[in-house]
């Protein structure tokens, strides 16, 4: 029961809070629309505004430096609606003004702190408010506009040309705003015009750099009266102009007697270049020329006019005498050619690891028939052991045969080329038997084993798109051709001179991405020895890979290789004796040879774009032949830095690499 008797009261609490606020807003209102007396005379400021909020409902924020006494006399009573507008202009006439806030309030303020808290929204209906505008300008410069408009602007207010972003920013209060904004809509109407001037002897480019210069000159950069534009339009050789009527009428006179003052004077232009090659760039321009003359149309124009382009080598410079449009046109093409060129690094790494192995083994005998014997003798002898066993029967048998000594000392030289070609282990014996027999028996074996591992690194720096080529080796004689003279007389020989070593030959082209497109033809080749014995006709050997491949900057790539695996088994015997099991070695010679090789060829190109770049690979190689040098001597005299300081007289600043200690049990 007595809940239900307080939740009764709850509600009727609620009505009643309800409803005096219904009626405090009735109140308001109706005090709003009465008719009031304002008499104050020497009042203080403060109580005036207490009266006031009482009369109009509003609610003030009073600033603390708002002090003194006021005076408002009216004999008749003053409707509701013009209370508010009496108060604000009482306000402004002793230094005051009100501010709105956000929350509809008012903030009662002296002016100068009202200059930079004025918040009203444009349009305010009461004058006597301070409000805030930014103005949009669109044909007018900010300094123009701002200088046209500040005579009008309160005292008490503030103006600010923000140029960058063409707008004005005022502070004033709002019965003088509407005829600030009057003023900025009639100066910032669009009043210049466009006009189109066509040029026949000067270049359009050329001829707007001279009215940029002219304005600047004029003081029309800042928007005054000389303000103006000009657009040049190569491709039809005009100038678009924009500005001031009476601007633009002024300078059309002054375009037509320059461009008549060029007629037939046959204008040439010197360009010096910073980076291209003159020579090189003259056929691309005699071919742009030539395609922008077949498009100009029109016999005796501009773009048919006759071009010369010429270069001078010394200097580096083109000489270009063609029509001013001809020539803009070509040196815009030039601007764009004449860029620094990116090198690029390029280094092998060349592998050649080989293995040979070989094994051989022979019986040679020789066996004579004794006196009176019809068998003069039998013996075996291979092509490929040494020393000949026939040879060396002849040199010991020599004597009791009857030779001259010419064929004697030709045997016994014989005997003794054989015995110094001999390989491996050689034994043997040899005898005579009481009837006169002569035997004889020699036992050749030989096992080789050759082992090589060559890693070869050249390296080149070229620019880009240009072909570049390091060899380091010999030039051998080649013979291509023999000759006798009358009688089989004055015989001689033709020869060609050919590279022999390790060779290499790029073109590298960089391509978006850091991306390089390469051709590459490496080279290694070698002397293997004569054709036959003392023939002066030679084997090369030759490796070689000629490709083109792309890679990215700074990546190894493998541009190819070859592993090789060659066996050989040679057999020479006796026929039917050397195929007995066992007993048949006796009648037979055995050579096997194993060849292995691993070839393979390794890339690694590196973009150079600036001197940081380039000092960065010089020192790189710089440094390994440095200090190989010092590790090696112990030492820095002798080496490449000593060399450096003395011949070029300075030397780069290299972190010091550690010396090994000199070897005293050294060579």
């Amino acid at each position: 029961m007595v809940r239900r008797i307080l939740r009764k009261g709850r509600v009727a609490l609620l009505c009643l809070s309800v409803l005096a606020l219904h009626m405090a807003g009735a109140a308001a209102q109706a005090q709003q629309q009465e008719n009031h007396l304002l008499n104050f005379r020497d009042a203080d400021i403060r109580a005036l505004i207490d009266d006031i909020s009482m009369m109009t409902g509003n609610t003030f924020i009073i600033d603390p430096r708002v002090k003194g006494k006021v005076t408002v006399i009216s004999r008749e009573p003053v409707p509701g609606p013009q209370v508010f507008d009496i108060f604000l202009s009482t306000l402004r006439v002793y230094g005051f003004t009100a501010v709105t806030t956000s929350s509809g309030a008012y903030k009662i303020v002296p002016d100068e702190a009202a200059m930079q808290d004025g918040n009203a929204a444009a349009g305010e209906a009461v004058d006597d408010i301070l409000v805030t505008e930014i103005f949009r300008l669109r044909n007018i410069d900010p300094i123009t506009a701002l200088n046209s408009v500040k005579p009008i602007v309160h005292r008490q207010g503030r103006a600010i040309a923000h140029r960058n972003h063409d707008f004005l920013l005022i502070v004033d209060y709002a019965g003088n705003m509407e005829r600030i904004r009057r003023v900025l809509r009639d100066i910032d109407a669009d009043l210049q015009i466009t006009r189109i001037v066509s040029l026949e002897n000067t270049g359009a480019e050329e001829m707007a750099d001279m009215l940029v210069r002219l304005r600047g000159a004029s003081g029309g950069e800042d928007g005054g009266d000389a303000a103006f534009s000009a657009l040049p339009m190569t491709s039809s050789n005009t100038l678009v102009l924009r500005g001031a009527d009476d601007v633009i009428a002024r300078l059309i006179p002054l375009i037509e007697d320059l461009d008549a003052r060029n007629a037939n004077k046959g204008d040439i232009r010197v360009i010096y270049l910073k980076h291209a090659d003159a020579e090189k760039l003259v056929p691309v321009l005699e071919g742009v020329s030539k395609s922008m003359g077949q498009r100009g149309g029109g016999d005796g124009g501009p773009a048919n006019a006759e071009v010369s382009i010429v270069f001078e080598k010394g200097t580096n410079v083109l000489l270009i005498s063609a029509s001013p449009d001809m020539q803009n046109a070509l040196e815009r093409v030039i601007k764009q050619l004449d860029v620094p060129r990116a090198q690029v690094l390029v280094e092998a790494i060349i592998v050649d690891v080989s293995d040979t192995a070989a094994r051989e083994l022979g019986l040679q005998y020789i066996l004579s028939g004794g006196d009176g014997s019809t068998i003069p003798f039998t013996a075996t002898n291979f092509s490929s052991r040494a020393p000949n066993i026939l040879a060396a029967t002849g040199a010991l048998l020599g004597d009791r045969l009857d030779l001259s000594d010419d064929a004697l000392d030709n045997l016994q030289q014989a005997a003794v080329d054989s015995l110094i070609g001999l390989n491996g282990f050689t034994g043997g014996f040899a005898g005579q038997t009481s009837d006169g027999t002569i035997f004889g028996v020699i036992l050749n074996a030989v096992q080789r084993d050759i082992a090589s591992n060559v890693l070869s690194t050249p390296s080149v720096m070229t620019m880009d798109n240009e072909t570049a080529k390091i060899l380091v080796g010999q030039e051998i004689p080649i013979t291509t051709g023999e000759a006798l003279g009358a009688n089989n007389a004055n015989p001689f020989r033709t020869v060609n001179r050919q590279d022999v070593g390790i060779e290499l030959e790029v073109q590298p082209q960089i391509n978006e991405g850091d991306d390089i497109l390469l051709y590459i033809r490496q080279e290694v080749s070698s002397v293997l020895g004569s054709v036959v014995e003392d023939s002066p006709d030679l084997i090369t050997q030759k490796r070689e890979i000629e490709t083109t491949v792309m890679v990215k900057n700074g990546e190894i790539l493998v541009l190819g290789g070859l592993i090789q695996s060659d066996e050989s088994i040679t057999v020479e015997k006796v026929p039917l004796l050397g195929d007995i099991p066992l007993l048949g070695n006796l009648f037979k010679s055995n050579s096997r040879r194993l060849q292995k090789t691993n070839l393979m060829v390794f890339i690694r190109p590196t973009i150079v774009r600036n001197a940081e770049d380039m000092r960065a690979v010089t020192e790189r190689k710089y440094n390994v032949m440095r200090g190989e040098q010092i590790l090696r001597k112990g030492s820095t005299e002798g080496t490449l830095d000593y060399m450096v300081r003395e011949v070029i007289g300075t030397a780069n600043d290299i972190p010091q690499l550690p010396i090994a200690p000199a070897d005293s049990g050294g060579n």
